[in-house]
């Protein structure tokens, strides 16, 4: 029987779209060792290297899913409170060179298959802060550095009482340093300066608002920088942990 030639052509190239499809991005990691941290153990370390590593040294599993899920402590609800005090060591490579994102979903296959970790989201009513501009307008500089970032510092030895930190930004938006305060307040935090540079700064506070400690962040955030927080109510979105093994699957 004679086949038309169009006909021969129209399933070429559909065999070729079918073939010239790009395969998904993979889900887990290639190879990963888990391990409960030594109890002596006392180095502290998070890092996601290129090329598809990444390393928790000494970590507590709850901030493991933290950072997993990319959420923050007061959007975790439920599970053991083991989760602050067990401390875990994981080292897993992962094939080719995945962006972070696609680290993030492999961690999260990770805890799901060796944690047996499960969870849902829900979205409820609650208490949520805008950041604005003070009356008397910003306090800010515009930045001419190149990296961008907001980084903590820690002023008051862990020991004592009265804990006083220091923010340093360079080239930082309005939008990353609402998102830093949410971590500070525990609650959500929303830009609502109309800033739109990036600017560099430096905000003294501490976790209350005693003269030998320090500004609290309310009073810091205005006298330094000329903006406040404004407590409003809100939709909180929050991971809630159905269920979570405490001795991990083997290696």
């Amino acid at each position: 029987m004679h086949i038309p030639i169009r006909c021969v052509a129209i399933v070429y190239v559909t065999v070729c779209a079918v073939f010239a499809q790009t395969p998904p991005a993979p889900q887990a990691f290639e190879v990963a060792s888990v391990k409960p941290a030594s109890p002596g153990q006392r180095n502290v370390d998070f890092r996601v290297y290129p090329g598809g590593r990444l390393s928790f040294t000494n970590v507590e599993l709850g901030q493991i899913i933290l950072e997993a899920f990319s959420i923050k402590r007061y959007q975790l609800s439920g599970g053991p409170s083991w989760l602050d005090s067990d401390r875990f060591n994981i080292d897993a490579k992962a094939e080719g060179d995945p962006t972070r994102d696609q680290m993030m979903a492999m961690l999260r296959t990770l805890l799901a298959d060796r944690f047996q970790l499960k969870v849902h989201r829900q979205t409820h009513e609650g208490d949520v802060y805008a950041l604005v501009v003070a009356k008397g307008g910003p306090k800010l500089k515009e930045s001419t550095g190149q990296d961008s970032y907001i980084r903590t510092l820690r002023n008051t030895p862990r020991e004592l009482p009265g804990v006083s930190y220091t923010e340093i930004g360079q080239k930082a938006s309005m939008p990353m340093l609402a998102s830093r305060l949410a971590s500070t307040e525990e609650h959500p935090v929303s830009d609502q300066t109309g800033l739109k540079g990036e600017y560099d700064f430096k905000l003294d506070y501490a976790t209350d608002d005693n003269p030998e400690t320090g500004r609290s962040i309310s009073r810091a955030l205005q006298e330094q920088l000329g903006l406040k927080l404004e407590a409003t109510k809100g939709p909180v979105e929050v991971l809630v942990i159905d269920s979570v093994n405490r001795t991990p699957t083997e290696n």
